[in-house]
């Protein structure tokens, strides 16, 4: 059986060459997926920015927490002393 080099009238280079250019086509698709979750989380943060500007995100987890069970109610302990 003839050599591969030999057979096909490609040279080393050739397929030095077509391993770089899979590797690097393997590393750019690698990339894209990791840079599809920070896609994402950009998006929803731009979304949070423009959807209302005068209400902090502290501010509507406060409310949400008052909605399910009222805060005023809760009275302090008793030290005892």
């Amino acid at each position: 059986m003839k050599d591969k080099l030999v057979k096909t009238g490609h040279r080393k280079l050739y397929y030095r060459i077509q391993t770089a250019l899979v590797g690097l086509a393997l590393a750019i698709v690698v990339t894209l997926f990791a840079a599809i979750p920070i896609a994402i989380t950009y998006r929803l943060s731009l979304a949070e920015a423009t959807a209302d500007p005068s209400v902090s995100s502290s501010e509507k987890i406060s409310s949400s927490v008052g909605e399910e069970g009222s805060s005023s109610s809760v009275e302090p302990l008793d030290s005892g002393l």
